[in-house]
């Protein structure tokens, strides 16, 4: 019986490897990352088959979350009739539309805004911030995460994120689209000059484009666009995950013959727990397996365990190969 159980424990961690990306642990917290593709048709045909949601009009956010079950983003959308939850569309199905409503044309370009790459007397396109009747308004929203997951964090950026705080990170990856197409993001209060996150105009893409909004967050901004045609934007998106202060990876303090010295839940460590599979610790093997099963080490070793580790795969390690976990400033997983 113990063999078939052992046997299930292997399919059921074979299932859920893909449950967090792996980046790297430190101490008590990880930074966590998923890569994500939006699609813009800017003033393009509609309906296009290749995305078969044609968002436009309505309040939309980009919703970005980081739950035990890993990673969603998606496109959540707000038109009439949808219901109080709205849409919720994969990034890959809905096409981000800028219909005609949104073309600006200009003289001349206002100082400050050079960064959009627009022409004088050539149209542009632009999402703004502002809801208004005949355009998109596309905001970010991070109001769906698990707070208690996380560790606060200082990305030390002046334009709004240089406290510490539970934040999220999306940052520009890559832009496809149009021949001599620029792509920029952009806050605007009409008195200061625009506080600009994203462009391609000024030096291409650099570290500089990024966007931090904290959790429980929801804001709105300006995207523009200087030529019709689709657009394929890739961003990553990060935060900082707290690991469980338990978690021993490698199931073994410094020192035990069991530590294999990689400082990270990986498969050998659920070897360890499969091998284990519903043992008693305390009336089994006390001297040896005390630490499996923190909560209660009478308990066997089961399903509840290997939820846990499977939780942290990849990403979170014991604490004791990197000093004391207090000593940890969360602050240094950010350019990693």
């Amino acid at each position: 019986m113990r063999e078939k159980c052992r046997f299930e424990l292997w399919c059921v961690l074979l299932a859920s490897a893909w449950i967090a990306l792996p980046t790297f642990g430190q101490g008590d917290c990880a930074r966590v990352s998923t890569d994500v593709t939006f699609f813009f048709g800017i003033d393009v045909p509609v309906p296009d088959p290749n995305h078969p949601f044609t968002v436009d009009l309505w309040h939309t956010d980009l919703e970005l979350s980081f739950r035990p079950e890993g990673w969603t983003v998606v496109v959540s959308h707000d038109p009439p009739g949808a219901g109080p939850a709205g849409l919720d569309i994969e990034p890959v199905e809905a096409l981000l539309l800028a219909n005609p409503e949104t073309m600006w044309l200009l003289s001349s370009i206002p100082p400050d805004f050079d960064f959009i790459g627009a022409t004088p007397g050539e149209p542009f396109w632009v999402l703004p911030q502002n809801t208004f009747s005949a355009g998109l308004a596309l905001g970010m929203a991070v109001e769906l995460a698990d707070s208690g997951r996380f560790c606060p964090w200082n990305p030390g950026d002046p334009r709004g994120a240089e406290t510490e705080d539970l934040w999220f990170e999306l940052k520009l990856l890559d832009v496809r689209g149009p021949a001599d197409g620029d792509f920029s993001m952009w806050q605007a209060d009409g008195v200061n000059p625009p506080v600009v996150f994203f462009s391609t105009r000024d030096g291409g893409i650099t570290d500089k484009d990024v966007y931090y909004i904290t959790d429980r967050g929801h804001a709105h901004m300006n995207w523009g666009f200087t030529q019709p045609g689709l657009y394929e934007i890739d961003f990553r998106v990060s935060t900082v995950l707290r690991c469980e202060e338990w978690l021993t990876a490698d199931w073994a303090p410094l020192g035990n013959a069991y530590f294999n010295g990689d400082c990270k839940v990986d498969f050998l460590d659920f070897a360890h727990l499969a091998a284990h599979w519903l043992q008693h610790p305390l009336e089994d093997d006390p001297d040896t397996w005390m630490f499996l099963d923190p909560d209660n080490p009478a308990d066997p070793v089961d399903s509840n365990d290997l939820t846990r580790l499977a939780d942290q795969w990849l990403l979170c390690g014991y604490p004791g190969c990197f000093g004391d976990a207090n000593d940890v400033d969360p602050n240094d997983l950010n350019d990693n």
